[in-house]
């Protein structure tokens, strides 16, 4: 197995797309397991996983024919714990510590949940330890999220807050923000510049105002905004795993598409920023 394997690593960041497809060939045999978290918060000591969502996915020339469907998916909501219930009632204002249950509609009522869960939600270990032995059973696993490294340590944060005695970095792993940051957003720009009216309408529905500016997003609801994928139900671990598995066919049928263009120009600014932020991230 490999460690700590960052598919996009800093050592690759400014390599041809061409580069990218040569990279990706030797996971062409692998099963790729789009997933996603939501939590209560930023951190897993003080935080928990309400939900995970996961499909795994053969490439299939980049276009992720899924797995069959009863042992493809996996969706579970997650009973919360003693520590989380606590900490809401302690609360100076109770309603404003639940908001991140607000935002993935985890407390709404729902036939579909009761069918699902007639004795309760179950407890977060139990759903870590099924989660597990769900990534083992696939064939060749890489784990695959976007902005990888959140639902990566915060899934590990919560194994060892339990005792698991398991490293989920062991698997191989790929960030689609990098994807998009590195690789997508660099080619629009060129495509964009050089007159192609496609690439300067995707250009314009990820070009954000920020406090410095404008700036590109490599956000997955504007970018899937920008394909025309459905971005209804986002905040949803199965809905966003959905949605991220179709923004991640979209880009890569891009970059197929112009795979002889030179992006050096804008994915060395995307790079050195990315590192900087590493950087500072390290301080």
């Amino acid at each position: 197995m490999l460690k700590e394997a960052y598919i996009l690593d800093d050592d690759f960041f400014e390599s041809s797309v061409e580069a990218l497809f040569e990279k990706l060939k030797a996971f062409g045999d692998s099963t790729w397991i789009f997933f996603d978290t939501e939590t209560t918060g930023f951190k897993p000591a003080s935080a928990q996983l309400t939900e995970i969502g996961a499909i795994s996915a053969h490439p299939d020339n980049w276009q992720f024919a899924e797995v069959e469907a009863e042992r493809g998916i996996f969706y579970d909501k997650i009973k919360l714990t003693p520590e989380t219930l606590a900490g809401y009632k302690s609360a100076e204002d109770p309603e404003d510590a639940k908001y991140p249950l607000k935002l993935t509609r985890y407390g709404m009522s729902s036939d579909e949940y009761r069918e699902k869960y007639p004795k309760g939600m179950p407890e977060e270990v139990d759903v870590i330890k099924e989660f597990i032995s769900y990534i083992d059973s696939q064939t060749n696993p890489i784990l695959v999220a976007q902005n990888a490294e959140f639902d990566i340590s915060f899934v590990q944060g919560r194994i060892d807050h339990y005792g698991l005695g398991f490293n989920i970095r062991n698997y191989p792993i790929f960030d689609t923000m990098l994807l998009i940051k590195l690789w997508h957003n660099p080619l629009i720009k060129t495509l964009a510049k050089q007159g192609d009216e496609r690439a300067q309408r995707i250009l314009q529905a990820l070009t954000m105002e920020g406090k410095f500016g404008e700036y590109t997003t490599a956000s997955m609801g504007p970018v899937s905004t920008a394909y025309e994928i459905n971005t209804d139900e986002w905040h949803n671990a199965l809905a966003d795993v959905k949605m991220m598995m179709g923004m991640t066919k979209e880009v890569f049928m891009t970059l197929q598409q112009s795979s002889g263009t030179d992006i050096s120009e804008p994915q060395g600014r995307a790079a050195w920023g990315l590192r900087k932020r590493k950087r500072e991230d390290r301080r």
